[in-house]
């Protein structure tokens, strides 16, 4: 069946990283949401932290479009599929609008997926120490690759007489209406870490931030102007396929807690329609794993944050390892790999025994070791991919494995850099590189396939 439908739909960017991109967002959504709209969100790019914050704000889960790592269709897909029940789709963009893969900007780019939804732009701008200098700036984002920007938001202008000026002459030089600023809020003020900011289950005032936020966004953005260039959007064709979900019956245990978070919702919702009932177990918390378990998946995360309490749960730690034994599918994902080293050693030099499925420790650095998209070529079968598979994922993290043998499982690319990296222990995989399951559905397929087959023998 197909349909026409105008999905109201706003990306927010800006020129570079650190202009409060995730604050506004945030802002903008609360504001939507109080008068009564049903808000979606989505943040461009291979990001876990700020789909949080936006579905605390939204109560929707926030999807993640990506330009490189996913086929273009699968990102209209994506997009059609949870705007259509919605009133309105905002989209935070990565890093500055044409940062996206290696140099090319309109590949992996909030510009590429502006291009490919058709969604107009709102540039957040933090323009200290300009003033005739940022209408340069904004003509240069719209021209450099022809990109519909219908809005500025100015973010810490220094005073109100500054924020007029930079006003009047983006709107004199640029045709571009200046729609609003935010002020400077150090109370609102998101912390961060070494891998982005503080996750939102980590704030303890998160709701009173939120609120405030939501307070000075109604009062200093003109909102009604955002809600009509949002529905001054060309209709999208779209066709309901409503495929038939398959069912392979089986049970996973999903690590979630604040040291393993580092979810997408997409893989999440794959592994169900393939037939997977999803139980969450916390590895901080739970002593025991959920009852019914025909297979565990451990997402990335701080583990190295929360080192101290996760080593003091041995009971948990024993049942992952017995299940191990028991050739139980495990997949470990990047902080999901530390985990089931023997330990993870601190920045500050201190030890912490875990799970004891790989050999070796997992330790952290103080610089970041591998960080952006990749190319994955399977060297060996696996639970996840067999011999020669080829995928897209992305690495992020500063912590590096102890290895005591030299066999690899998966050989990594960017450019022309390669390395190799993943363990196996009986069913168990493990390596740093992150899946997004969209891109390779037969990656989740394998994973479920094998817990079937091993529960398949344990029955006979």
């Amino acid at each position: 069946m197909k349909s026409n439908n105008k999905f109201p739909r706003l990306i927010i960017s800006a020129p570079h990283s650190g202009t409060g991109k995730t604050t506004l967002t945030m802002g903008i959504m609360s504001v939507l949401k109080h008068r009564g709209l049903c808000v979606q969100p989505y943040k461009v790019g291979p990001d876990y932290i700020d789909p949080e914050f936006h579905r605390l704000v939204t109560n929707r889960p926030s999807i993640n479009l990506d330009g490189w790592i996913l086929e273009d269709n699968i990102n209209q897909e994506l997009f059609i599929k949870y705007s259509k029940d919605a009133d309105i789709s905002i989209i935070e963009g990565v890093m500055g609008l044409y940062d996206g893969y290696m140099s090319e900007p309109m590949i992996g780019s909030t510009a590429h997926i502006s291009k490919l939804i058709d969604a107009p732009v709102i540039l957040v701008m933090n323009a200290k120490g300009m003033s005739t200098s940022a209408a340069a700036l904004v003509h240069g984002m719209i021209s450099f690759r022809n990109i519909n920007i219908k809005g500025i938001i100015i973010n810490r202008p220094a005073s109100e007489r500054h924020y007029n000026i930079l006003k009047n002459t983006i709107e004199q030089h640029t045709g571009v209406s200046v729609i609003g600023y935010l002020p400077k809020l150090e109370d609102v003020k998101l912390e961060s870490r070494h891998l982005g900011l503080v996750q939102s289950s980590e704030i303890h005032d998160i709701n009173s931030k939120i609120k405030k936020l939501s307070e000075t966004v109604a009062e200093t953005i003109n909102i009604d102007k955002l809600i009509k260039i949002a529905n001054d959007t060309p209709t999208i064709e779209w066709e309901d396929s409503n495929k038939e979900k398959q069912n392979y019956e089986v049970n996973i245990a999903v690590a979630k807690d604040k040291a393993f978070a580092f979810h997408y919702n997409e893989n999440i919702e794959i592994l169900k329609k393939l037939g997977a009932n999803i139980h969450y177990f916390s590895p901080l918390q739970d002593t025991k794993l959920p009852d019914k378990c025909d297979g565990i998946y451990i997402v990335g995360g701080y583990p190295e944050v929360f080192a101290e309490q996760l080593s003091k749960n041995i009971l948990l730690m024993k049942e992952i390892k017995n299940k191990a034994e028991n050739n139980i599918p495990i997949y470990g994902e990047c902080g999901g790999y530390m985990y089931l080293h023997e330990s993870i050693t601190t920045l500050d030099d201190k030890t912490y025994k875990m799970v004891g499925i790989f050999k070796g420790r997992a330790y952290m650095k103080k610089r970041l070791q591998n960080f952006g998209y990749t190319t994955v070529e399977g060297i060996d079968n696996t639970i996840l991919f067999d011999k020669g598979m080829s995928f897209r994922a992305h690495e992020f993290h500063r912590s590096i494995v102890d290895r005591e043998d030299k066999k690899y499982y998966i050989k990594a690319s960017k450019g022309d850099k390669e390395w190799n990296c993943g363990k196996i222990y009986n069913n168990v995989y493990g390596m740093y590189p992150h899946i997004y399951f969209p891109s390779n559905i037969a990656i989740a397929e394998k994973f479920i396939k094998s817990m079937a087959e091993v529960k398949k023998t344990k029955k006979i």
